[in-house]
């Protein structure tokens, strides 16, 4: 029987085969530990213990507070000039999320001695784009902190993130992330408390369950897996009639679908919300339309915002951590300036707040 390689060595054997294909070249910088670890699902030690054997190799050069890199004839790029300033980026101002968070951001950033310059997409990618351009133009940050517009969707400004990053600027993410560039992320655990959601009606006695998600933001995709997932342990047949998706234009005024909505839920006596926004407007609409809430139709959110106390039937929801997580967000983008190794990635839980818009099954919403 052959004997088994050491799990570094897959470590090893990858770093050489992108050094022979060209994929990593002379002064390149590795991924950090903990993203190397991630991808091949060993520990730190484990992918500390190839890059040493890499560099008794001479294949690669670690320098302390700076990372890892293939060769040694390239220095790797000279310690930036730090400006004391960080940027964020986020979709939307008004929104009931972000004003929390970005006081938290703002705490802690300022407790470090950093000022900080904030900038709003609107969730579009145009603006996106004029915004990183500015922040590439003036290149006086030390720190970049983004949720970024459409997360879901192919994005042609991934080149000036990429642009950004090789300027040696940490970057994190918050509530979502790209796929590309890898940055660490401060956000929900989505699948998980969308899946809670869909329990929590479950467990109620409900069978008939839609959902309305958001197509255009990866948030949106993660909750309707969580939701799926949930119906899938509890035995049920998703409909796919009964899952709606809402874009960011969509469900802001979802008046203007009522009756495509509510014709799509026909026999549904539950119904799992993207958020509190919308989760507010099913309730008010169905109201109007005189279905009961929760004796017809029980409804979930999530967030837990202002909109969960204030509507007509208080809201079952579960809470975004808001100024926590923007706490979070600058503390760990503090660390990654200080250390590039540093794994920046943090998720929240939530459990839910219970108020009366969930009740055991009832009648479910009638036919038109």
């Amino acid at each position: 029987m052959a004997e088994q390689s050491p799990k570094y060595r897959e470590i090893i054997d990858w770093v050489k085969r992108n050094i022979d294909d060209g994929t990593f070249r002379s002064g390149d910088r590795l991924p950090s530990e903990a993203e190397i670890g991630k991808r091949f699902g060993l520990s730190r030690q484990t992918v500390r213990h190839a890059t040493g054997e890499l560099e008794r190799e001479r294949l690669v050069t670690r320098i302390r507070g700076s990372g890892t890199y293939i060769g040694g004839a390239k220095a790797p790029r000279p310690a930036r000039k730090r400006h004391m300033r960080v940027a964020v980026v986020s979709t939307f101002f008004e929104s009931y999320i972000f004003p929390q968070t970005l006081k938290g951001i703002e705490s802690v950033l300022a407790s470090a001695g950093y000022t900080m310059q904030v900038a709003f997409t609107d969730n579009r990618i145009s603006r996106e784009e004029e915004i990183l351009k500015m922040i590439l133009d003036k290149d006086n940050i030390d720190g970049l902190i983004v949720e970024p517009a459409k997360s879901a969707l192919p994005n042609p400004n991934i080149r000036y993130y990429r642009e950004i990053t090789e300027l040696g600027i940490p970057m994190i993410y918050f509530n979502t992330f790209y796929p590309e560039p890898e940055a660490p992320c401060v956000r929900l655990d989505d699948q998980r408390i969308a899946g809670k959601a869909a329990e929590l009606l479950i467990e109620r006695g409900h069978r008939e369950i839609a959902g309305i998600f958001k197509p255009d933001d990866g948030q949106g995709r993660l909750r309707y897996a969580g939701y799926l997932d949930a119906l899938l342990r509890a035995g049920l047949s998703p409909d796919q009639r009964r899952v709606l998706w809402l874009d960011t234009t969509a469900y802001l005024k979802i008046s203007d679908l009522e009756d495509y909505l509510f014709k799509r839920m026909e026999g549904c006596t539950g119904i799992v919300c993207y958020n509190d926004e919308i989760a507010y407007q099913v309730i008010e609409l169905a109201l109007r339309r005189n279905i009961r809430v929760p004796e017809d139709l029980s409804v979930v959110g999530i967030d837990d915002s202002y909109l969960a106390g204030v509507s007509r039937v208080p809201l079952t929801s579960f809470p975004h951590p808001k100024e926590m997580l923007g706490r979070k967000v600058g503390e760990n983008l503090i660390r990654m300036i200080g250390d590039p190794d540093f794994d920046g990635n943090y998720i929240f839980d939530s459990e839910p707040v219970l108020r009366s818009s969930v009740a055991a099954p009832g009648n479910g919403i009638p036919e038109a």
